[in-house]
């Protein structure tokens, strides 16, 4: 009898998870793993969010584990070459230089480097993203390394084929739709965050980048509890797994955007 109530229970459960029509807000933190403190913070934000951790710095492995534990979506943030000269060149970071064999292993290297992964998304990338012929061997990569990992395109670049790549290399992918804070005032990003939100609404769901900067967190501090009224969080996973159920693909490259020296 216990037992019957038990599945009664889960069964409406899952109906009423089903019923839920709210429009989807997926967050991504990028750039975890320099500081301690600001990516506790990032983690601790109301909401089922996904964390992009950083191969090689100071506290990749504590915040990824932080992240696990408080059970939050990881990925790894993996660097490519920018088309900026100005840009901080992460340690490892693939670039044009690199025959297929050691785009392969620098791709394995790096997903080992960060733990409880799901999938990954670009650091930086504006120029190695607009190369099909570079992109293939790195998604090529990462299926050969996990076939259920998945591909977020940062979107670095209006020019980008990353998500198409992963999509023909046999990756789930999906798009960034708005950068939060190119402009790392608090009141650009507001207005970025309340474009998030209105994008949300039109299309029925909509992913937002943004970084743990100071000010990125006590926008999202103040605002995210409030949104959760009227829009559902939802990890990357899971809104992949949603938008191909409902065949969802929307054109981003008719979508207005701007790219902002810093995010390459």
């Amino acid at each position: 009898m216990l037992r019957n109530w038990l599945l009664l229970l889960l069964a409406f459960a899952g109906a009423s998870a089903a019923d839920d029509q709210r429009p989807v807000l997926s967050l991504v933190i990028d750039d975890l793993g320099y500081s301690i403190d600001h990516g506790k913070a990032a983690i601790e934000l109301v909401g089922d969010h996904t964390y992009a951790v950083l191969p090689d710095a100071s506290y990749s492995a504590k915040l990824a584990l932080y992240a696990h534990q408080l059970n939050k979506e990881v990925i790894l943030h993996l660097p490519m070459q920018s088309i900026s000269s100005s840009a901080v060149r992460e340690p490892h970071a693939l670039n044009e230089a690199m025959d297929e064999n050691e785009l392969t292993h620098n791709v394995h290297n790096l997903l080992a480097q960060v733990p409880f992964i799901r999938g990954v998304n670009n650091h930086m990338g504006s120029h190695l993203t607009e190369f099909d012929f570079f992109m293939r061997p790195v998604m090529d990569s990462i299926r050969s390394y996990n076939p259920s990992f998945y591909f977020l395109d940062s979107r670095t670049s209006p020019r980008s084929v990353a998500f198409s790549q992963a999509r023909e290399a046999g990756l789930s992918s999906i798009s960034r739709d708005v950068f939060l804070d190119n402009d790392p005032s608090s009141t650009a990003i507001k207005l970025q965050y309340d474009i998030w939100l209105e994008r949300a609404r039109e299309q029925g769901s909509a992913i937002a980048i943004g970084h743990p900067y100071a000010q990125t967190l006590e926008v999202l501090q103040q605002n995210l509890p409030a949104a959760g009224v009227e829009f559902k969080f939802m990890r990357i996973s899971e809104l992949i797994d949603e938008r191909e159920l409902r065949g969802f693909s929307p054109d981003w490259r008719k979508q207005l955007t701007r790219l902002v020296p810093g995010t390459q």
